[in-house]
């Protein structure tokens, strides 16, 4: 199934969430559901819910907002192989595809071709929640998007997780961002060094004890912004980044926690997401400006 919805928003002001002004901003989501937890459809993040939520927040000005059902990637696949000023190219994909299409019959393998040549021409790719999660034939897309996910995902409804925040003055963690308090925390291994870092917490929240960077990285720039400490799999857990690769106009953000629909559609957690949108396509055009003027 494909869902094509077309949004033609005003600039305003929606719950809490809040952006900048700016031009439309043309949306591709590829989805699909999983739900090891047994969610009912109000709690569970589903395929529609991050279109309804994105469509409906008057903050962000949106022009075209399609989401595509991974069993029909090649639709995906075709949009991000749009010229760099075609119309009905998007700037943003939010990949949000737990598995590759059933019968793939190499059409994982040409969406993956088309997110890198994205990538290059200054398209902006969002992962959110399942999108980071490794499964058969998921490989190469994970390699692209920096780290992978594997093994058990605990759904925790006592303790949840905190959101921890490590990325300094960063647009993506910094704007409209309301924080519980601090917590001392460090992980070395992500550059992350110790100190007091802002949170906030997700209940109920689905945890990823073993998601980290994988080796797809070389040539690449990370910025660890998002970790957490619960106690599993030790203390240091990986929540979001940014990374970009020294062939790419753009970047890629990833972000995991999701699986909670209420907590996913609003607050902190979706005022992220809005704000990763808005980054990604005021970064492409800041950078293609700033080249444009060096060369000249």
């Amino acid at each position: 199934m494909v869902t094509f919805v077309f949004c033609f928003i005003l600039v305003g002001l929606a719950q809490s969430q809040n952006l900048p002004a700016h031009d439309p901003i043309d949306i591709l989501i590829v989805s699909d559901e999983v739900n090891p937890h047994g969610l009912s459809d109000a709690d569970l993040m589903q395929p529609g819910d991050l279109t309804d939520a994105i469509g409906a927040a008057l903050t962000l000005n949106t022009h075209i907002l399609i989401e595509v059902d991974t069993d029909q990637v090649e639709l995906a696949t075709q949009a991000l192989n749009l010229p760099v000023n075609h119309v009905d190219r998007p700037e943003v994909l939010i990949y949000f595809a737990h598995r590759i299409p059933i019968n793939d019959n190499g059409r994982q393998a040409a969406f993956v071709a088309a997110v890198e040549n994205f990538l290059q021409t200054g398209g902006g790719v969002i992962s959110f929640h399942h999108g980071i999660y490794l499964t058969n034939g998921k490989q190469a897309i994970q390699d692209l998007l920096g780290s992978q996910a594997t093994g058990a995902v605990p759904w925790d409804t006592v303790n949840g997780q905190d959101v921890i925040y490590v990325g300094g003055d960063h647009f993506i963690g910094s704007h409209e961002i309301n924080y519980q308090g601090t917590t001392t925390y460090g992980n070395p291994s992500h550059g992350v060094a110790t100190a007091d870092y802002p949170y906030f917490n997700n209940t109920p929240d689905e945890r990823y004890p073993q998601m980290d960077f994988n080796t797809g990285n070389t040539g690449c720039e990370i910025e660890t912004l998002f970790e957490s400490n619960y106690a599993d799999n030790g203390n240091q857990h990986l929540l979001g980044y940014t990374k970009q690769c020294s062939n790419w106009t753009s970047k890629v953000f990833v972000y995991q926690p999701g699986e909670y629909q209420p907590n996913a559609t609003s607050g902190n957690n979706f005022q992220i997401l809005l704000n990763a949108i808005y980054y990604l396509t005021d970064y492409r055009w800041d950078v293609i400006f700033n080249s444009s003027f060096e060369d000249k």
